[in-house]
């Protein structure tokens, strides 16, 4: 049905202006002081952004349905403002045939209920399927292993794939960390006796971070391809990108919520409801971070949303799966930064709706304006909430940011000029 937006605060550009939008057939129609439909939408007090793209997510389906499916992610999804997702190939299997692809995009289309893209596994063995696949957001390369058996070290095979990105015209995103530094560092954490999760930022350091970033720059450099850093997380790592930037295109990196807003002194208290790959830095690598966002540095922001049941982070350190939910908490926890003056709400618009569409080429999205997508989140910047775990819509249920209360909340969210 089509309907108009009345009285809200609309975000157009860089501004908030008093506007009425008007959506017909899934688009944005018009953008106007008065407009007119059979349906009206009053939204007085509340601000409208173009619905978040969250480029970085692990739905985990196939192979893991009791941490997370399309249904639930995708509720999460919307719940946190988010209106389209672009989901991770390291499942079980890894998605890095067109036929694991396509399977994936089938399973989706039943079940989501927001948009959604895909990244691309490259591995050591599948330069035909990188050379041939359609439709999809990026080849994922794991510099460091990871959840998925995707690791790719050999310098050979990935300048093969760089290469194959820059033929076709197709975005490398890369975890970067270093799997020897990893292995030596595992070797002498275990030798040591350590078993917690307080130790797992001297095994995934800062160190193995910059190495890996710096092998990927140094390909980059050499081919040409564009280049996206993953979750960026230490200032030694930020500052080999910053330099890079600065003397050639193509490259562009983003940092996740949990790197914004926690330590690695959390893991201390949470235990390995605080880990993930990469680990949690310092409070001065954390300071890195948000001086990145605010001078431009870092180009994305999104979730890495990684749900694990509570049953498995609980096992003992080294059992225990790495990686946190996020998509519901992202919006909430930067409109609390908002509110706070650690952030301007054009920021929060740019690394998260703007700069994600023009990433991954989803020309249709990121911004609201005439014949754009009708994909859309209400927020009221005054609203405050507090995170519950067990009041939440990701399959997993818990939250690293469990008890805050935050300023700024999701009110309603279209996708595709849908209500949900």
């Amino acid at each position: 049905m089509d309907f108009v937006l009345e009285n809200a605060l609309v975000f157009i550009g860089s501004k908030l202006l008093p506007k009425s939008v008007l959506v017909k057939g899934g688009k944005i129609a018009a953008i106007e002081q008065n407009v007119h439909a059979p349906k009206r939408i009053d939204c007085r007090g509340q601000i409208l952004l173009p619905g978040l793209i969250d480029g970085h997510v692990h739905f985990r389906i196939p192979g893991a349905a009791q941490k997370e499916d399309w249904s639930t992610g995708s509720s999460a999804a919307i719940a946190g403002g988010v209106t389209t997702v672009i989901d991770m190939p390291n499942n079980s299997p890894s998605c890095t045939t067109r036929q694991a692809l396509e399977q994936k995009k089938k399973v989706a289309k039943a079940d989501s209920k927001c948009n959604f893209a895909f990244h691309f596994g490259a591995s050591n063995d599948n330069m035909q399927e990188l050379e041939a696949v359609e439709g999809i957001a990026s080849f994922k390369v794991f510099l460091g292993a990871s959840t998925g058996n995707l690791l790719v070290t050999d310098e050979n095979i990935l300048r093969r794939i760089f290469s194959i990105a820059k033929q076709r015209d197709i975005v490398v995103t890369v975890h970067a960390e270093d799997e020897e530094t990893i292995k030596e560092n595992t070797a002498m954490a275990k030798e040591g006796g350590w078993n917690h999760a307080r130790y797992h930022s001297k095994i995934r350091t800062c160190e193995a971070e910059a190495k890996s970033i710096e092998k990927a720059l140094k390909l980059q450099a050499e081919i040409g391809n564009k280049l996206h850093i993953c979750h960026v997380s230490s200032a030694q790592g930020l500052e080999l990108i910053r330099e890079a930037k600065q003397s050639r295109e193509g490259i562009t990196c983003e940092v996740t919520p949990h790197h914004l807003f926690l330590t690695e002194e959390a893991t201390e208290k949470m235990g390995n409801f605080a880990k993930m790959n990469p680990s949690l830095k310092s409070s001065e690598d954390v300071k890195a971070l948000w001086k990145g966002l605010k001078q431009g540095t870092i180009d994305l922001i999104a979730t890495d949303h990684a749900p694990h049941t509570v049953a498995e982070k609980e096992k003992p350190y080294w059992e225990a799966p790495s990686g946190v939910p996020g998509i519901e908490t992202m919006l909430p926890l930067l409109l609390d930064a908002v509110n706070r003056d650690k952030l301007e709400l054009h920021t929060v618009v740019e690394k998260c709706c703007l700069n994600p569409a023009k990433r991954y080429g989803l020309q249709e999205k990121g911004e609201i304006r005439v014949g754009k997508d009708a994909d859309l989140t209400l927020i009221d910047l005054q609203k405050k909430q507090t995170v519950k775990n067990g009041c939440l819509k990701t399959k997993c249920n818990w939250s690293p940011f469990a008890t805050w209360e935050l300023q700024g909340s999701v009110e309603r969210v279209f996708v595709s000029g849908k209500l949900d």
